[in-house]
């Protein structure tokens, strides 16, 4: 009888048991973007940075919590740091930026790269660059509605970006940096993380020509935009109207989406250039009618492409370049690059005079 009792009682906690393990959440980790690289950061500090974000892609169930984080980092295959994250740390940091929801616009750049994901969190990290840190491992744990918890690992290679293409700076004359990359707190989605923002400037630095709120009066418009390097055009878009006024953005559910590819019309009037070894040119917010080719040509470097504007996403005349992976914008990530002309830190505020 004793015997059996036992045996009654184990089987009795392994059913009781099972039914917690199978239910409990179903994820995995997924780094964005894809390849994390690493940039000396501008200054006399001898550092680099790095960024990166976790999407916690789920099954089924999306209804996870973060409850805590732990981020290793090491050099040759030695730990150099770890970092503990809290719940409540991680809840301030939690988002979700893959995921369409009913808020998401329809000509969201959200449309064009959808993860099916619970949330996503960012790490961001700066150190001296003797450290020469080459990967991280990321330890993320989270928790159901029901409490039930769950744990996933990530390692992640991080290195420096070997650029192929000799480029020169796709703007003539003076002007200065606006926004800048993600590392110094400029753009800050994968597919622009490495991107800058170009104004014009006047010959003697003025931003404006007069005082009216017209684009007209910003000294950089209608400046021309010219190829930084020879390739294939794979996209070229010419209809996306001005937006009316500087400072002023449209709404992108009334504005956009009576234009073909909404999505696309984000980036404005836009050309995107094939250099070769997995390496595209992207200029964007150019003036509507300025565009000068198509898909298909063959363009040499310092051949003008169009004109400076305000169309798209542009909160006034700008030029905004990137260089990235792929010719599908939205969806392939951007690379740090460097000019062969204008030999300065990429950082917002850097004046420049591009011969």
């Amino acid at each position: 009888m004793n015997r059996a009792l036992l045996l009654l009682v184990v089987c009795s906690s392994l059913v009781a048991v099972a039914p917690s393990q199978v239910s409990r959440p179903d994820f995995r980790l997924q780094v964005v973007p894809a390849t994390v690289y690493k940039v000396d950061d501008p200054g006399g500090a001898r550092t680099s940075s790095f960024v990166f974000n976790i999407a916690v892609i789920c099954s089924t169930d999306c209804e996870l919590t973060p409850i805590s984080a732990r981020v290793e980092l090491f050099s040759a295959g030695s730990s150099v740091e770890r970092q503990d994250w809290t719940t409540e740390t991680l809840a301030e940091i939690k988002r979700i930026s893959y995921r369409i929801e009913p808020s998401t616009p329809l000509a969201s750049p959200t449309r064009a790269y959808t993860l099916p994901e619970a949330f996503d969190v960012r790490f961001y990290f700066r150190h001296p660059r003797a450290l020469a840190i080459d990967s991280a491992i990321v330890r993320l744990t989270v928790a159901d509605a029901k409490g039930r918890r769950a744990e996933q690992t990530l390692r992640i290679p991080i290195r420096y970006y070997q650029q192929k293409t000799s480029l020169t700076f796709p703007l003539r004359g003076k002007g200065i940096l606006g926004q800048d990359w993600i590392t110094n707190g400029g753009h800050g989605g994968f597919w622009n993380a490495f991107a800058i923002d170009i104004s014009g400037l006047h010959s003697n630095y003025a931003a404006q020509l007069n005082d009216a709120s017209e684009n007209a009066s910003d000294a950089g418009w209608g400046r021309e935009i010219v190829a930084p390097a020879a390739g294939t055009v794979v996209y070229a878009r010419d209809d996306v109207p001005s937006n009316p006024h500087p400072g002023e953005e449209p709404n992108f559910n009334t504005w956009y989406l009576p234009l073909h590819d909404p999505v696309m019309a984000y980036a404005g009037n836009c050309v995107i250039i094939d250099h070769g070894n997995s390496e595209y040119s992207v200029m964007m917010h150019m003036q509507p009618g300025s565009v000068t080719v198509k898909v298909g040509d063959r363009v040499v470097t310092g051949q003008v492409i169009g004109r400076l504007g305000n169309s798209g996403d542009a909160f006034g005349p700008h030029l905004h370049y990137q260089l990235q992976s792929g010719p599908r914008l939205f969806q392939d990530q951007s690379l740090p690059f460097r000019f062969q002309n204008v030999d300065l830190p990429l950082s917002r505020g850097r004046y420049f005079d591009a011969k």
